[in-house]
């Protein structure tokens, strides 16, 4: 009987211990998919949620989102657009010329690309 009993207690506490180890093992894979996320890309510049903002209100352009590349001195050297919402050449063409006159930048370091923010692309 006594061991029974005691078996009983071993067998609640593995169940308990396989309880607590599942938990921080769920605890650990969420931590790391969000060090993944993060890690992916650097935090956004003032200057690239500012024109995020601006281009989200661009007809057709749907949810965007910016990187800009620059020099040291501050010379903007490209500049890569994922546009959820791209529609059409029209839309293509108001970001294009939205960002050439935003930063000053020529046409040709502007690449402008449809994309999902609901997988991969983000």
């Amino acid at each position: 009987m006594m061991i029974k009993r005691l078996l009983d207690r071993l067998r609640g506490a593995r169940r308990i211990e396989l309880f607590a180890a599942l938990a921080l093992a769920a605890l650990l894979a969420l931590m790391m998919l969000d060090i993944g996320r993060s890690g992916d890309s650097e935090p956004r510049t003032e200057l690239e949620s500012r024109v995020e903002r601006i281009l989200g209100r661009v007809e057709g352009a749907g949810r965007v989102s910016v990187m800009i590349s620059q020099e040291g001195d501050g010379d903007v050297t490209g500049v890569v657009i994922v546009a959820e919402g791209l529609s059409d050449v029209q839309a293509y063409l108001r970001l294009q010329r939205a960002v050439s006159a935003l930063l000053n930048v020529d046409v040709g370091k502007i690449e402008i690309i449809g994309g999902s923010f609901g997988g991969k692309y983000e």
